[in-house]
């Protein structure tokens, strides 16, 4: 059994290490792949850094013997989609698991080829208010994480660095300076 915990990571923040550790201790998988993607096709470009930026970022804030930070979705077709990635894993996994947050779960529907999705992976849901969103299927499984409910999200760490607030205890101590600066450049 193997988890994918994908997403634009811009930036990567402490909710997104919480809930992968969580994931981990709760499902004890045997492979747990982190998975930057270089260009969200649902989201606007505006204030996303380079992917090499945000790929580095995540090796430093996703370390340990467990997480393994993959650039596949670099060198799929663009745009990357959740499927094609899917499709690729599943060459090799039998057993995938989905990680994404109840705001995700929201637009699901939404996701190109979300159907297909749901015969190539189950989906864990990181529940931020313990809400189904009325989101029905028998892939889905709601995880209960032994840890808070996170209320952080990339755009409110982007948010306080361009109002100057301080980002230090949201974001990973290895990378504080380093998007600080770098996203007081871009906003």
């Amino acid at each position: 059994m193997i988890i994918l915990f994908g997403g634009s990571f811009n930036p990567p923040h402490v909710g997104h290490r919480i809930v992968a550790e969580s994931a981990y201790d709760e499902m004890k998988p045997e492979e747990f792949f982190i998975l930057p993607t270089p260009n969200p096709p649902h989201k606007s470009a505006t204030q996303l850094v380079s992917f090499d930026k945000r790929y580095h970022w995540c090796k430093r804030v996703f370390w340990g013997s467990y997480f393994t930070v993959s650039d596949i979705e670099a060198k799929l077709p663009v745009p990357s989609y959740t499927f094609q990635t899917l499709q690729f894993f599943s060459n090799y996994y039998s057993d995938i698991w989905l990680l994404i947050g109840e705001d995700s779960l929201r637009d699901f529907k939404k996701w190109y080829k979300w159907e297909e999705i749901l015969n190539l992976a189950r989906l864990l849901v990181y529940p931020r208010f313990f809400d189904e969103s009325g989101f029905k299927s028998s892939k889905l499984e709601f995880v209960r994480l032994y840890c808070p409910i996170i209320d952080i999200s990339s755009s409110y760490v982007r948010d306080r660095i361009e109002k100057g607030k301080t980002v230090k205890g949201y974001v990973d101590d290895s990378i504080v300076e380093e998007v600080v600066a770098t996203y007081r450049n871009v906003i």
